[in-house]
């Protein structure tokens, strides 16, 4: 007879909640993007109970910081400490719409565990900009095309420019509204010349706008 030692390993990060889902009588399954690991799949043990520790940091688009603990099978999550609750956007049914736009487009795209700084810091810049009480529905709707755009740059996902009408019917409609220009203006711009480098420049500079406001 013979027996393997086993010792579980402790972690703690930062991490944004992209997704939940219900496992068995009181457990949930969480899709956290983190700052260290990249995007991690995490239980969290009786969390739906009233009295659990850990419910104060596991709701949805909650930025916390997170510890768990890697197990034989799961990846076990053991406090939490929320860090931002993004109240502004919560307060708004069209603004939380857009979040779990973000949140399922992130989710969709973003594969495997693997750490990227440029992933956690568009994170962050997109959902404060969302948090900002200034913005419109339209701004909204902006800001969650911004983010789109940049998650398929970082991970080579990108459209071809030659497609990029088909993909969108919307792309003259959204230019207009980066540049503050009427459709007009547009005329003279070719539908080849939109392409993802001019989306970004142009999705750049209307941030940079929207932040001096």
């Amino acid at each position: 007879m013979w027996y393997k030692n086993f010792m579980a390993s402790y972690y703690r990060t930062q991490g944004v909640v992209l997704a939940k889902e219900d496992r068995g009588e009181a457990d949930r399954l969480f899709t956290v993007f983190t700052k260290d690991f990249g995007k991690l799949r995490l239980r969290a043990v009786s969390e739906r109970k009233i009295t659990s520790k850990l419910r104060g940091g596991l709701e949805l688009f909650y930025c916390s910081e997170i510890a768990f603990v890697q197990g034989r099978t799961y990846k076990t999550i053991t406090d939490t400490v929320l860090l931002e609750s993004f109240p502004k956007l919560r307060a708004d049914i069209q603004g939380m719409r857009v979040m779990n736009r973000v949140a399922e487009i992130a989710d969709e795209i973003i594969k495997g565990q693997e750490q990227d700084q440029r992933i956690w810091n568009l994170l962050g810049e997109t959902f404060w900009l969302l948090n900002r009480p200034s913005l419109n529905a339209a701004e909204r709707n902006l800001a969650a095309y911004y983010f789109l755009w940049n998650l398929l740059d970082i991970t080579g996902y990108g459209p071809s420019a030659s497609n990029l009408a088909k993909l969108d019917q919307n792309t003259a409609w959204l230019v207009e509204m980066f540049l503050r220009k009427n459709v007009a203006a547009l005329q003279s711009v070719s539908q080849k010349d939109i392409n993802e480098r001019l989306l970004k420049e142009i999705s750049q500079e209307y941030l940079s706008k929207v932040l001096q406001n």
